[in-house]
């Protein structure tokens, strides 16, 4: 659903596949350079930008997706035997998957349960000639306060989990947050299309007076641990040790110790606020998900094909049928029957379009395919998530907010269902902010495909209410 990830109008499908030819050595200098393709959504075009080079015996590579500023997005795994060229970019939990045919590569690009067709042709472009990016709020020093690197660690394994403490200047004890991200691998800034939202809100807040810790996600950066599989209440003990972590620093405020989450990091506040103890003792919640997974999902196809300029009865008629998939993929009792249920619904689509025999046959592969990734262990985990259950339980104060524009949490519906919720809460301020999209950015239509395009980061205004609150509690 949310963030990087889940970008399924901008990057799409999932795929690991490994090659065991042994390449030609007079082959292997085809793929050094770059090369671009353009991703053809329906609702727009996608132009990318590989850049591959040989280090000894590997090959090294990055992505850019110049429409949305993205540059030097790192291409985790690259492996080529001069005929077949497959791709792991684990930043966005995508890959592609092709095969050189003519005067370059035929293949797929896959993430988010959705396959696309890519070809890449070489181009003489280069990374170095690449329009730099304008990103006027990234921070730049000398800064006003220190900055602390620590770990912390969490799971049975002890895995260790890097971060970064931003402190204000003196003694304190000053409040203290937490900063949590949205779905997908996530490094301490939260790092997407060239912005850096969590060092920006870092920065503003400790400006501000309130200690800040953002981490690498498990897996991701300098942490420890493995990303994939993990559910969001494995994230949500992550974050949980963070706090823990915070409370050993003399300088913190013991009983200010609160979260600020955002999208599926939102999901987590209400997981941790709702378990209880001494920890956490607020919660800000960035455009969290309130009304249950499916519904969202099925409101977010809605919003994302109609902000990006789609028919509106596509729209309807595709929001639809991903609902009737997400139903099926919640109320299965395990992933095989989940996978039952889609092969059942995927068929009976095919006959409706008329097609039979070997036609209906490859269209239940491609679709179960496409599919695939809503059986992984974290979207399993996820769609069955009911935050109202969640919410009710939450005795801390709460600020949550939404953007007007978000297409993927849609701002009247859970905004709506929030305050029905909270209504008999004390310390909750639950608001709408006019014209933002889903990253608190200042936009136009609010279509994913502007992420990159605009030059803010996060609002001002925004972070400016947040500490405000903050700073207000008792």
């Amino acid at each position: 659903m949310l963030k990087t990830d889940q970008l399924a109008a901008v990057f799409l499908g999932t795929l690991l596949l490994w090659m065991i030819l042994v390449p030609p050595a007079h082959s292997q200098q085809q793929l050094e350079g770059s090369w671009k393709g353009e991703l053809d959504v329906g609702i727009q075009k996608l132009p990318l930008i590989f850049h591959f080079k040989q280090e000894g015996e590997e090959w090294k590579g990055t992505m850019d997706s110049p429409s949305q500023q993205a540059k030097g997005i790192p291409v985790s795994k690259v492996l080529y035997n001069g005929l077949l060229l497959t791709m792991e970019i684990n930043v966005l939990q995508a890959s592609f998957e092709g095969i050189f045919q003519g005067n370059g590569f035929q293949g797929q690009f896959k993430q988010a349960g959705l396959s696309l067709p890519l070809a890449l042709e070489k181009t003489e472009l280069t990374e170095a000639e690449a329009e730099p990016q304008k990103r006027p709020q990234e921070p730049t020093g000398p800064f006003p306060y220190e900055t602390i690197q620590t770990t912390f660690v969490n799971g049975p394994e002890k895995y260790a989990l890097k971060g970064t403490i931003s402190k204000p200047q003196g003694q304190g004890p000053f409040p203290a947050v937490v900063l949590v991200s949205g779905s997908g691998p996530q490094n301490r800034d939260s790092e997407i299309f060239g912005h850096k939202p969590f060092w920006v809100i870092a920065d503003q807040l400790t400006r501000k007076g309130i200690v800040v810790l953002r981490y690498d996600e498990r897996g991701v950066g300098a942490s420890e641990g493995t990303f994939k599989g993990t559910t969001s209440r494995g994230f949500a003990q992550d974050a949980r040790a963070a706090m823990e972590r915070l409370r050993g620093y003399e300088f913190v405020d013991k009983e200010k110790i609160g979260l600020i989450g955002h999208s599926e990091g939102g999901l987590i506040a209400w997981i941790l606020g709702a378990e209880g103890g001494e920890l956490p003792n607020f919660l800000v919640s960035l455009a969290p998900p309130v009304v249950n997974i499916d519904e969202l999902m099925a409101q977010q196809t809605l919003d994302v094909i109609l902000a990006s300029g789609g028919d509106s009865s596509l729209a309807m008629e595709q929001s639809g049928y991903n609902r009737s998939i997400y139903q099926a993929v919640k109320s299965a009792v395990d992933t095989d029957a989940a996978k039952k249920m889609l092969e059942s619904i995927v068929l009976a689509k095919g006959q409706e379009m008329g097609l039979e025999g070997e036609a209906l046959e490859q269209h239940k592969t491609q679709q179960l395919g496409a599919y695939q990734q809503l059986l992984d262990p974290w979207f399993f985990a996820f769609i069955k998530t009911e935050p109202a259950t969640l919410i009710k339980a939450i005795q801390v104060p709460v600020w949550a907010a939404f953007g007007e524009k978000d297409v993927q949490v849609n701002a009247p519906m859970n905004q709506a269902a929030l305050m029905r919720l909270l209504q008999d809460h004390p310390n909750t301020k639950i608001q709408t902010y006019p014209g933002l999209n889903h990253l608190f950015q200042t936009a136009d239509s609010g279509a994913v495909s502007e992420y990159g395009e605009i030059e803010e980061t996060f609002n001002p205004q925004v972070i400016a209410d947040i500490a405000s609150w903050i700073l207000g509690l008792n």
